[in-house]
């Protein structure tokens, strides 16, 4: 017997399978025609072509089996006696007992498939980044020469560029820049908007309790800034002066602790760039900052600025990640140390900072 069956899978779409259900009813045996019984032997076999259609099993089965039964009992009742009921019962018993056992083979074969589509969507799960194949990097775009952009406007530059960009080349990874303002970046890792932080991020206490924070990569720690011509020769000596900070940054903090003590008066902004345009132009007298930052106004213009104080506390830098995700961290620390081993850290370093800032950090 030959039917198709219709059904909704998964996939919201109508399926068609095909069964085929094989039904044998041997001859009368026996030397009395009265005993003789009609044997039934029922084989079914399913085409089952998509994996969806695996949970159909059991219903086909049972319909199948049914179908079977009726046309065999049709074709076997002429012989209308007392023992061929008897025997077409224990006929039944045995279909029956056939039925449990196919489907506790599909119930074997269910589990499995269910495994397999675990395991299945579990590989595809694998991914220690957010988008498989691709790292997405945090950076505050606007604070050379750790990230910025090039004279285009439009291509992201700088020491943290470069060093995430050879870390995903390290794993195999395409890159990708996430231009974020300083005071939501921190927040933006927390709420996977990419996978690390790489924008000079001081290593503190306050930070590594509430994310993951790398060994550092890069030397680092806050400096004053002056003109040359400046009467201001130490932290001391701006007491009835001015000086800026990047808003929500470790200087930014210091100045908030002491900068009342020391009598300064303090202008935050959104972006260093806009400390040195204000201190370029008169409106601040000096500028409180990361060395790493001042390192480059030096180099670039350092018949301008010079730096008259420097803090004894160093304040490493290192990336950041979520807290928890350790596979990445361990991933990405293990690709800066072998970074640093090809010489490739210092080479960065060299080239933005006119020394290697990068030494005896690992």
């Amino acid at each position: 017997m030959h039917f198709m069956l219709d059904y909704v899978g998964k996939d919201k779409v109508v399926h068609s399978i095909p069964v085929d259900c094989l039904l044998l009813c041997t001859g009368l045996h026996g030397e009395n025609s009265r005993t003789a019984a009609c044997s039934l032997s029922i084989q079914i076999y399913i085409r089952l072509y998509s994996k969806e259609e695996v949970i159909m099993k059991k219903k086909l089965l049972t319909v199948c089996v049914c179908a079977a039964m009726v046309m065999s009992l049709a074709a076997c009742g002429g012989s209308g006696s007392a023992d061929t009921s008897a025997d077409a019962a224990v006929q039944q018993e045995a279909a029956a007992t056939e039925v449990v056992t196919m489907e506790a083979v599909t119930t074997e074969a269910d589990s499995a498939d269910t495994a397999a589509s675990a395991e299945a969507e579990e590989e595809g799960n694998a991914s220690y980044t957010l988008q498989e194949g691709k790292l997405m990097v945090g950076m505050e775009i606007g604070y050379p020469p750790m990230e910025y952009f090039d004279t285009d406007g439009a291509t992201p530059i700088g020491f943290d560029v470069e060093v995430a960009k050879a870390v995903a080349d390290y794993l195999g990874l395409e890159v990708e820049y996430v231009d974020t303002a300083w005071d939501g970046i921190f927040a933006g890792v927390n709420t996977d908007k990419y996978d690390v932080i790489f924008s000079c991020v001081s290593i503190t206490p306050a930070r590594q309790e509430e994310f993951n924070i790398s060994k550092p990569y890069v030397s680092n720690h806050t400096v004053l800034i002056v003109p040359n011509d400046s009467e201001i020769d130490s932290l001391e000596a701006l007491n009835g002066h001015s000086t800026a900070v990047q808003a929500e940054t470790t200087a930014d903090d210091y100045m908030k602790e002491h900068g009342a003590e020391i009598g300064v008066e303090l202008f935050q902004y959104d972006k260093v760039i806009n400390c040195f345009d204000d201190l370029k132009t008169g409106r601040v007298d000096s500028v409180f900052t990361d060395s790493v930052v001042a390192a480059y106004y030096l180099g670039d213009e350092a018949a301008n600025y010079k730096t008259v104080w420097e803090n004894e506390e160093l304040e490493p830098i290192g990336f950041c990640v979520k807290k928890g995700n350790d596979e990445l961290t361990n991933k990405l620390d293990e690709a800066i140390d072998a970074l640093y081993a090809d010489g490739t850290m210092a080479s960065i370093a060299e080239k933005y900072f006119g020394s290697d800032l990068t030494a005896g950090l690992r």
